[in-house]
């Protein structure tokens, strides 16, 4: 979901699909670079998922899910299992620590979309521009 206070794409973050390519074919694992600028811009969180192929044998390392709070804007981190039910079960499973809201994906999706609402009433600026349109 690509909102509108949070669009990578024009910052010119891109997928580079042809390097990902390229790295697998010749059966590389990690890009020394690219980790470099992950650890560069100061995250905890793990760079990669796996250390070696998946394909062939290589171990997932799930981490626990790091989010703004829709709410409050503090920072959150979220038990993995407590992520999976926030989108799977109907109740407010995932807590915010800082403001103590429960929500679950449905709660969390509505927040968005009204903060979106709001800043387009706001602003009247939507996502395209009129020579989009």
């Amino acid at each position: 979901m690509n909102r509108r206070t949070s669009a990578p794409w024009e910052n010119g973050i891109s997928f580079p699909l042809q390097r990902l390519y390229t790295l697998i074919v010749n059966k590389i694992w990690s890009d020394a670079e690219s980790e470099a600028v992950w650890k560069g811009a100061g995250n905890s969180i793990p760079y990669q998922l796996w250390q070696s192929d998946p394909s062939e044998g290589g171990v997932l390392q799930l981490q626990n899910i790091r989010m703004t709070c829709a709410w409050c804007n503090a920072p959150v981190e979220i038990p993995l299992e407590d992520f999976w039910k926030t989108h799977t079960l109907k109740e407010p499973v995932s807590r915010c620590p800082s403001c103590g809201v429960h929500f679950n994906a449905d709660l969390l999706s509505a927040r968005y979309l009204r903060q979106d609402l709001l800043d387009f009433i706001k602003t009247q600026s939507g996502w395209l521009s009129p020579e989009d349109t």
